[in-house]
């Protein structure tokens, strides 16, 4: 039986990792935060191009706030297209007729240095 050959570091795709905090009005799961992502990402780009951004959803935890409801996420999309999920985090102002604030942390290019400077993990 013949295993598959992984991919040189050379061929795989260069990905980034965008840390953000999430303030909602009501509690949101995590399926729900993937959804409204990628809903929100082809609204604005179409699907086309939000194939091209490859957006994934590494890491939620939420975060005890009292007045609202507060995750810190991370989430991975293709290099060169960190400006555009940026642009589409930010648009994003409501989810099922509550008020959703996103505040954009910051971007590397590993999961590891962004747990060090945001505490993510």
């Amino acid at each position: 039986m013949m295993k598959l050959k992984i991919l040189p570091p050379t061929l795989r795709e260069k990905k980034r990792y965008i840390a953000f905090n999430l303030y909602s009005e009501c509690k949101i799961k995590k399926d729900e935060i993937i959804t409204f992502l990628w809903n929100n990402l082809i609204n604005t780009y179409g699907e086309i191009e939000s194939s091209k951004i490859n957006l994934w959803l590494i890491n939620i935890k939420q975060i005890k706030n009292p007045k609202r409801f507060q995750y810190k996420c991370i989430i991975k999309c293709r290099r060169g297209y960190e400006k555009e999920m940026i642009l589409v985090l930010n648009t994003i102002t409501r989810y099922k007729h509550s008020r959703v604030v996103i505040h954009t942390l910051g971007t590397s290019g590993t999961i590891k240095t962004l747990d060090n400077k945001y505490d993510l993990l």
